[in-house]
């Protein structure tokens, strides 16, 4: 497929794709469901006497979604496939990076922008963009940055597939202010020429905003190109290996100006994650639930508005009174009725009641409520709507149960942070080049990144002086308490550019970051501790959430060291002795029972043999006057 680059034609493409937007509604669609969600409910309505209540239940449901979808306990993992231990390292470094990048970005709380906007309009999409001016403090400069765009701005170049990686390009439009584009064009060295070309946009029918006349429409074309890249030299040829690579291209243009010319990214993905709430058949968009909520959200506010004019024009009695023997009636709640000759009897004034209305309409109301409720997804139960919750189990059983709905929606979204986690690990390879990166102990030794050698005192745990004897380090001869100890380095440069030939395997760890979750985890955790299943308090600390104990690194850092002195062994120096066996009464004392230098045996043995010198005469140090084992 050829790839339009001139200004005209792209702008040609992107009206094609709002062609296409306005014939399935989208636009209406969208602006609608915001409408409803933020609580504009009657935006249009022309009805003066009439009350406007508001009874939100789209609200409270796509809240709902966003608590049971999104999760800040997100962190990636990246696996090689041949697991040496270099490779391990290699993989646990850019996992580290990865997860700082998710951090940096804010990532985890843009995740509970996107199930919102995902919930309300249907899609939810997140662009990835390399900045060159974020300072690192390192030699090399920038950093990924990550931005939502919202559905009504991205357009497929084939609007009836959803699988974003297969299409042929994709248009991301921003409405900049024209001053800020001017400066952009500037920043990017386009002609003064051309900079004076560039104006503001009329407003459309698809575009919704007050400040048309000031703004300016930006429009970033990505396509991919296939091409060779090299991977390695063959070490039977000698020749170079090379494969066929997918390289991500882009352009930036306004109406009738080249912002950006079109510049090799070198990335092998889309910098685009996408995701859909309900996927439809032959269209990248996809349905909201509040799409088919909204004529039920309209009965029920219509309704409440019609129950409230009657109450407050019927709920009152109607006063009528005698205009010919009164002249007005004051303080009246209501408006009064004056009658002439009203009652012939005499009456002066005499008040009628309307009848009420029948129950069964707010018994509809109720019911619609309930049921619009239910059939989301969101039942009393599951958004905590109990009078008396006694059965705790019960409830976390229903919650659990009413969750189900949504598990294919959560699945999606566990894809779409694998998108994210992939992309980033794609940008990180063609932008991040030669860094500086951080290394625990594991990772420097798996690599063998030796930094110096020192030695310990075990008895004090503190550093040693080492004993130099003609130049070689050697051993203190009266201290058996000192060991030499490796110190591994803690950070070293790492060229990310080698991940674009290896082969590893990516895992999105998801985990829920409810309230809830956080008690039960808490809880869990503890009776497991309690009853001696984890018999470490390093790995119970560990699993519990940082907010619950402050400082709680420093107190495993700690223990850590505690249990380190507790399990040192300490060497004893020992003299051989010349009794085969075990003395009893020494080993289970802690008095010294060893022979003096030149003597043999036990101080036991010593003992004996002199008792029996005494009795039987002979000298107990002569080793050849011995009694033997035989008893000769």
């Amino acid at each position: 497929m050829k790839i339009k680059l001139k200004p005209e034609d792209i702008w040609e493409e992107y009206s094609k794709g709002q062609t296409y937007n306005s014939s399935h509604d989208i636009y209406d669609n969208v602006e609608k469901n915001e409408n409803f969600y933020i609580g504009e409910q009657w935006k249009g309505v022309k009805a003066d006497n009439l009350m406007k209540p508001v009874f939100n239940i789209v609200k409270r449901v796509c809240n709902y979604y966003s608590s049971q979808l999104c999760s800040d306990d997100i962190a990636a993992n990246i696996q090689p496939f041949d697991a040496t231990e270099a490779n391990q390292a290699y993989c646990e470094m850019v996992s580290d990076r990865v997860n700082a990048i998710i951090e940096r970005t804010n990532l985890k709380s843009m995740g509970r922008t996107n199930i919102r906007n995902c919930a309300v309009d249907g899609d939810t999409a997140t662009v990835f963009t390399f900045d060159p001016d974020i300072e690192t403090n390192d030699e090399v400069k920038g950093d990924i940055t990550a931005e939502i765009v919202d559905n009504t701005n991205l357009l497929f170049g084939n609007p009836y597939s959803h699988d974003i990686q297969t299409q042929p390009y994709i248009l991301v439009v921003q409405r900049l202010f024209t001053e800020q584009v001017k400066d952009m064009a500037d920043e990017y060295d386009v002609k003064k020429s051309d900079i004076e070309k560039i104006t503001s946009d009329s407003a459309d029918d698809y575009t919704a905003d007050d400040s048309s006349d000031e703004l300016t429409t930006v429009i970033t074309k990505f396509w991919k190109e296939k091409k060779m890249v090299d991977v390695d030299v063959d070490p039977l040829t000698g020749l170079m290996r090379q494969k066929t690579v997918s390289s991500v291209h882009f352009i930036k243009t306004t109406r009738n100006v080249v912002l950006k010319d079109d510049i090799d990214l070198e990335y092998q993905l889309y910098p685009i994650a996408y995701m859909s709430w309900e996927l439809t058949k032959n269209s990248y968009h996809g349905r909201s639930p509040i799409t088919g909520l909204i004529p039920n959200q309209i009965f029920i506010n219509k309704t409440y508005a019609m129950c409230m004019v009657y109450m407050t024009n019927q709920g009152f009695p109607k006063v009528f009174y005698d205009n010919t023997k009164l002249s007005k009636l004051s303080n009246d709640v209501t408006k009064n009725i004056a009658l002439p000759n009203m009652d012939m009897a005499g009456k002066l004034i005499d008040a009628v009641k309307a009848p009420d209305f029948s129950n069964q309409i707010t018994n509809l109301i109720d019911s619609t409520i309930e049921r619009t409720k239910e059939f989301m997804g969101a039942s009393d139960a599951a958004l905590g709507e109990l009078s008396n919750p006694n059965n705790t189990s019960a409830i976390v059983a229903v919650q659990e149960a009413s969750t189900a709905p949504l598990e294919l929606q959560k699945l999606g979204y566990h894809d779409f942070f694998e998108q994210c986690v992939r992309i980033l690990v794609d940008m990180i390879a063609c932008q991040y080049g030669n860094r500086l990166i951080k290394l625990s102990d594991s990772q420097a030794k798996a690599l063998n990144l030796v930094d110096h050698t020192e030695f310990i005192d075990t008895n004090t745990n503190t550093p040693a002086q080492p004993i130099v004897m003609n130049g070689q380090i050697v051993m203190p001869e009266n201290n058996p308490y000192v060991v030499p100890k490796v110190v591994y380095k803690t950070s070293t440069r790492f060229d990310f550019s080698q991940l674009k030939n290896m082969n590893y395997d990516i895992s999105v760890d998801i985990g829920q970051s409810t309230y809830w979750s956080e008690q039960t985890q808490v809880t869990t955790m503890s009776n497991l501790f309690k009853d001696g299943v984890i018999p470490d308090p390093v790995t119970y600390l560990e699993a519990l959430p940082n907010k619950y104990i402050p400082n709680k690194q420093k107190l495993i850092d700690k223990l850590k060291g505690t249990q380190n002195n507790t399990n040192i062994t300490t060497p004893q120096p020992q003299e051989p002795s010349l009794n085969p066996y075990n003395d009893a009464e020494a080993a289970q004392s802690n008095v010294d029972m060893r022979a003096a230098p030149g003597q043999v045996g036990s101080k036991m043995l010593q003992q004996v043999y002199q008792e029996s010198k005494n009795k039987y005469g002979g000298d107990a140090n002569d080793v050849s006057k011995m009694p033997s084992s035989n008893g000769s």
